[in-house]
């Protein structure tokens, strides 16, 4: 057997890549995901820049694939999905080829090469690839149109890279072109995402290892500082001072020498050309092939980053998708250094609640004046960064974020009572032991090798969002009781019980390596730690996360499945009867209960093949804008479907998309300026020079008595002011700032351009108004509020104006618009007719009846969320709270205007496409009770109050399995099971016993609301 191992490892290594390739490809999302997909298939199909620090060869290669739709734009989306389909089966391909180079030479450690030995190492192989094939964080990324599972791939190829120099090294001397490969595919990787970056001290213990016989203590503790050391002069050297190079170099030739645009950027090749064709020659003469190789290893890093070309020359084509308009190297450099985001501390810095105490000077921002030949300072980023107290400055700040939705968190979960004092180093270790390591890592760790709860997330409490082991005890000791679980706790998909089985083999095959192979074991820790834990360190990740970040890990479930594999090996190794027959019977019990048990737990709740609801929904707010409209969005799930329905499948492109985050930065109001397909341009009226990077990114209000109100249309010409009347000193006198003394403002209504555009439903030309307040409750205002004030000043009711009802939960979130708000589908919509609300009603704006019932009838669809075997993840389910919402209040909007038919009709379908077998009742499903009630059919709403009922009982009847300090931590979930009995009892009584206490109480649900309290002590 042994002379036919090449043979069998190459034809296995296909078998476990054809495996895994036929499991993506038909469990693959069909068009797009939610989340930053819909940017990377728009940016890819049309080449276009998207968000730093930018994939540019993900998008060249994503290009190629789109061309493979031939043409069907309803088939592109499917074509980036594919090409992570594919990256992600060759990942597995080269994990198998990587457990067994590794287990070749771990079981050499036990003796020769028998028969059962090879058979073990190549069971190894498949059970360990194919581990990492069915594991949820793969699986997740390897369907869907995002970066992840390419870069992977880059990983994999760099560590088994290594292992191929180390077989060849001894006996070949063309061996180093693997180094140089690995430095190739670093660069490339560049132009994916940065992960392959924390490879580099793995193959440089492999490099020492193999090249020093001899390796002491200091040796090993110094080759992993030197490795560290590489890793750090690549990430934060060579390619920040490559661009740095390029753009000081270009400002040099262009405004000190008075040469043309891209002088300097031409020099600095030559110079990059010319340096390194003379460093190759003279250590080539010297006869130094470490030095040579490590030229042409720089060379070639830089050679594979080059594809960052790309996003310079297509924001020059001045894309729809423009991101940070990076035009030329010093704009790439801050493109990649991803200055967008801003900075945070790693090891030394700030704490949350550091007082400011002065401002220094950042480096100034230059753009390219056509007009003047030259590039000049944009921003002089005066005064522009804090300096903090030093008394709150130390070692490794992990309570960094000062935003007000951090803080709370930071002082609630680390037991923070006083936050007037410095933050003590044991509370930040803390605090990264408890949610950066425990809640950021180690719970994805084990959701892929130990089991999975459910799919939820942002909560330390252990009835949400972690792992399992599936062992009864175990499960009880750590989450409390785990029989007679609630409905949809029992029978959520995503709960997937392992039993542990892969944590333990990976763990065997661990010890077992450390054992008989301990520099090799080291290597995959060095692996394991750096793609594990050291991102933690590094990403210094703040309470809470919009959404989950296990594909930043991924690297280190990979590393762990090397040692699932080789924990077949040990297995086989440990048993006292070894043969041939015994090494298929470990591999393939093996097989079954790791990747088979994981891939049959794991299949339903990560098969996307008949989901399209990231498309539907985004169809769905588009429909809910009028031709010709202005759609303002804030996060990356209401815009970035939106940008792919547009972009790829040029669907309602008269409508104009304004992202509120991004209306902050200069570039994207310069682009907003322009047309774009069947948009017109924006009709902001600031100039560029008025709103560039550094002027009027925020103003302050200070009141100087003005009474009255002013007109919209003046307070922009204050706020355009040059001189000193609007500006007040700050900084100690180092900046001048723009202030307003007028929060009070007046919107004039034109109301014959009000008619003439049709802005306001025929039922509403009588209500029209003179005018609107508009009162700014705002200390501050940003760059973006200016924007919304002035396009609402300037376009005079010509052009619908639509918020998307997720850009916020409050009026400041719609800048204290809401009550001219008319709800119209998935978008609000601005008009001049007062709708003010009511009490504590929490809902925003008037029902638009016939439009919305059009919309929600007749044009919305819903991506087969109701079809059995369609799982929506957390995040596909968050949908479905507005939904739900937006159809109730239609519901109860028609039934008051006595169109009960109808209302029973939109009731219905809301039922049909969002039914509780699949997705638990919540808050938002009151408005479709309430509308039921409304519409006169009683029996249906009693039907679904006794269905929520059922489940509210089941889920109290298992909260009293609680006891002591576990009662605690369930407190939570146990008030918001009680608050929605309790709104249950107040709408029976409302609507069955019209307020009658005392019939009330002979009801059968107030009976079992009772009996589900009382025990708790809640009723």
């Amino acid at each position: 057997m042994l002379s036919n191992y090449k043979k069998l490892n190459n034809l296995l290594g296909w078998l476990v890549f054809a495996i895994a390739t036929v499991t993506y490809f038909i469990t693959i999302e069909p068009t797009v995901s939610f989340w930053d997909c819909g940017e990377y298939i728009a940016t890819s199909v049309k080449l276009q820049v998207g968000h730093p620090p930018g994939a540019p060869l993900f998008q060249l290669m994503g290009n190629f694939a789109s061309q493979f739709a031939f043409g069907d734009v309803t088939e592109q989306a499917k074509m980036v999905n594919l090409l992570s389909a594919a990256a992600s089966s060759f990942t597995v391909l080269f994990l198998f080829w990587t457990i067994t180079a590794l287990g070749r030479k771990f079981l050499l450690k036990f003796g020769e090469l028998t028969d059962g030995r090879i058979v073990a190492l190549l069971g190894g192989g498949v059970v360990g690839a194919l581990a990492y094939t069915f594991s949820d964080s793969a699986w997740f990324s390897a369907v869907e149109g995002e970066v992840y599972a390419m870069s992977s791939l880059f990983t994999a190829i760099a560590f088994w890279a290594i292992l191929k120099w180390e077989n060849e090294v001894d006996h070949s001397s063309r061996a180093h072109r693997w180094l140089i490969f690995i430095a190739y595919m670093i660069g490339l990787s560049i132009g994916v995402h940065i992960l392959v970056f924390l490879t580099i001290p793995a193959i440089v213990m492999v490099y020492f290892y193999k090249t020093d016989k001899k390796i002491s203590n200091t040796k090993f503790i110094l080759y992993n500082v030197i490795g560290i050391l590489i890793l750090g002069i690549i990430f934060a050297a060579i390619i920040p001072f490559v661009l740095w190079t390029f753009g000081k170099l270009e400002i040099f030739m262009v405004n000190s020498m008075g040469m043309p645009f891209n002088s300097g950027t031409i020099f600095t090749l030559i110079l990059i050309g010319g340096g390194a064709a003379y460093g190759l020659r003279f250590t080539r003469k010297k006869d130094s092939p470490i030095w040579n190789t490590l030229i042409l290893s720089v060379l070639f890093i830089i050679l594979g980053y080059s594809t960052f070309v790309t996003l310079a020359v297509r924001s020059n084509a001045n894309t729809p998708i423009d991101e940070n308009n990076p035009e030329d190297a010093m704009s790439l450099l801050a493109y990649y250094k991803r200055e967008q985001y801003g900075d945070f501390p790693v090891f030394y810095g700030q704490s949350f609640n550091a007082p400011v105490v002065d401002f220094k000077d950042g480096n100034p921002v230059y753009r390219r004046d056509d007009e003047k030949g030259e590039y000049v300072i944009s921003d002089d980023r005066k005064a522009s960064e804090r300096v903090f107290d030093p008394k709150y400055v130390g070692l490794f700040p992990r309570m960094w974020n000062d935003d007000p939705a951090s803080v709370p968190n930071y002082k609630k979960y680390a037991g923070i009572t006083n936050d007037k004092e410095p933050i003590p180093l044991s509370k930040n270790i803390s605090w990264f032991l408890n949610y950066q390591v425990g809640h950021m890592w180690w719970r994805y760790f084990m959701w892929n090798f130990a089991g999975r709860q459910n799919d939820e997330q942002h909560r330390f409490e252990h009835t949400k969002g972690n792992w399992i082991s599936g062992i009864k005890p175990l499960d009880e000791l750590r989450l409390g009781p785990q029989s007679d679980l609630p409905y949809h706790a029992k029978n959520n998909p995503a709960r997937n019980v392992y039993f542990m089985l892969p944590l333990l083999l990976g763990l065997v095959g661990a010890i077992v390596h450390y054992q008989k192979a301990g520099k090799d074991a080291w290597v995959v820790t060095l692996f394991f730690l750096l793609t594990g834990l050291a991102i933690a360190v590094y990403l210094n990740h703040k309470p809470f996360e919009p959404r989950e970040r296990d594909y930043a890990y991924v690297g280190s479930f990979y590393a762990f499945s090397i040692w699932i594999g080789l924990g077949v090996m040990a297995v086989y190794e440990l048993l006292k009867k070894q043969s041939t027959s015994v090494a298929a019977a470990v591999s393939v019990v093996c097989l079954v209960a790791v990747p088979g048990l994981m891939a049959a737990q794991n299949w339903d709740d990560h098969d996307r093949s008949n989901r399209y609801v990231a498309r539907d929904i985004a169809f769905a707010y588009l429909d809910s804008c009028k031709p010709n409209s202005i759609l303002f969005t804030n996060g990356d799930n209401d815009t970035f479907p939106l940008w792919y329905a547009q972009e790829i499948e040029g669907y309602r492109t008269d409508v104009r998309i304004i992202n509120l985050s991004l209306l902050n930065t200069d570039w994207y109001i310069d682009q907003a300026k322009r047309a774009v397909y069947d948009a017109q341009p924006v009709p902001f009226s600031f100039e560029h020079d008025q709103y560039k990077q550094g002027t009027r990114d925020v103003i302050y209000f200070q009141d100087r008595q003005v009474k009255g109100r002013w007109d919209v249309k003046d307070f922009i010409r204050w706020v355009k002011l040059d001189d000193k009347q609007n500006k007040f000193s700050a900084f100690g006198g180092q900046k001048e700032l723009i202030y307003y003394p007028m929060r009070r403002l007046r919107v004039n209504i034109d109301k014959e351009a009000v008619l003439a555009n049709e802005a306001v439903l025929p039922e509403d030309t009588g209500r029209i108004v003179d005018y609107i307040d508009w009162d700014i409750k705002s200390q501050v205002l940003s760059k973006r509020d200016l924007m919304v004030i002035d396009l609402i000043a300037e376009n005079d009711w010509t052009r619908p104006i639509y918020f998307s009802v997720t850009v916020g939960n409050s009026s400041k979130s719609f800048f204290w618009l809401d009550d001219y708000f008319q709800l119209e589908g998935l978008a609000y919509r601005f008009v001049p007719v007062l709708n003010k609300r009511e009490g504590n009603n929490p809902d925003f704006g008037k029902i638009a009846t016939d439009v919305m019932y059009d919309n929600l009838m007749n044009k919305f669809e819903m991506g087969n969320m109701e079809v059995p075997g369609v799982y929506l993840d957390e995040t596909n389910r968050r949908v479905i709270f507005n939904l739900r919402n937006i159809y109730g209040r239609l519901a109860e909007d028609l039934a008051e205007r006595g169109r009960n038919d109808e209302a029973m009709q939109v009731l219905e379908r809301a039922m049909e496409k969002m039914p509780e077998s699949k997705y638990a009742y919540d808050y938002f499903m009151f408005n479709i009770i309430e509308g039921y009630y409304k519409a006169g059919a009683q029996e249906e709403a009693r039907e679904i109050i006794n269905t929520f009922a059922d489940r509210l009982e089941e889920e109290l009847a298992y909260y009293q399995q609680f006891r002591g300090k576990d009662r605690n931590k369930i407190q939570a979930e146990m008030n918001a099971a009680a608050s929605y009995f309790r709104m249950i009892v107040q709408l029976v009584n409302q609507f069955e016993h019209k307020g009658n206490q005392q019939s009330m109480s002979q009801d059968e649900i107030y009976q079992r609301y009772v009996n589900a309290l009382r025990p708790l002590g809640l009723a």
